[in-house]
């Protein structure tokens, strides 16, 4: 006579025979089936949270803390709550294309209308053999005329970010009247130097590997974007103030 398993319909030939299947099989005191359990709803708790945190990521990135100093290269309010701060390079192409298009939009949108408060922090790249020299003239212009002198400068300098060479530097200088005894001895000592170097750590230590590169409130973009993008990340930026 043989007797069924009313789980699984195995068949056993005593009744001893049948309890130990149940016990090992079919009880849920089990250990077995309490650790597999046990680690079955650990690994689904695991994956929901790893999806949560990647959501989160996705959706608000950490933002940036760039410092900023009253030395710091403006325009725009200067009491503004938000902040767009530019690293670039002068001889960078894609930072003359930031220049040409979206921040003369930037500057008419937000700057003029003293929304923001716009940063220049100097970032030249070793690939560029101008663009260290390039950056000090624009700190040599401000240390002789403040920040209208440098901001001439710069424009000055994106305008014709083919022709950097030291001998073009002391002529854009003079150009611009700036005086040609100061700001040769200037340049020629590289008396800026520190001054450059001061903002090529500020971007190192907050990730920038190229130029331009942007924080708007914290928030960083990266590359000469169009101004749609940099619109609605300071329109968001202006909604939280």
């Amino acid at each position: 006579m043989t007797i069924e398993c009313p789980n699984c319909k195995r068949t056993f030939d005593t009744n001893e025979a049948l309890e130990q299947h149940k016990k090992s099989k079919h009880s849920e005191a089990n250990p077995g089936n309490k650790i597999n359990k046990n680690y079955i709803i650990a690994g689904v708790v695991l994956v929901v949270i790893v999806l949560a945190i990647a959501a989160a990521l996705s959706v608000a990135p950490n933002p940036y803390s760039i410092k900023t100093l009253d030395t710091d290269n403006y325009i725009g309010n200067d009491s503004a709550k938000v902040t767009l701060i530019e690293f670039s390079d002068f001889q960078c192409p894609y930072c003359g294309n930031f220049y040409n298009s979206a921040e003369q939009q930037i500057k008419d949108a937000y700057v003029d209308t003293e929304k923001i408060k716009f940063i220049y922090k100097n970032f030249p790249l070793s690939i560029h053999e101008n663009a260290q020299k390039a950056a000090e003239a624009a700190e040599c212009a401000k240390d002789i005329g403040g920040q209208e002198a440098f901001w001439k400068m710069h424009n000055k300098l994106f305008e014709n970010n083919k022709a950097l060479s030291v001998n073009n530097l002391k002529k854009y200088a003079s150009d611009l009247g700036l005086n040609s005894t100061e700001f040769n001895s200037c340049l020629d000592s590289s008396a800026m130097t520190d001054r450059v170097a001061s903002d090529l750590a500020d971007g190192k230590s907050s990730g920038v590997q190229g130029t331009p590169a942007f924080f708007i409130n914290g928030q960083k973009i990266e590359g000469s974007q169009p101004f749609s993008v940099f619109q609605k990340a300071i329109d968001s930026a202006l909604s939280k103030v």
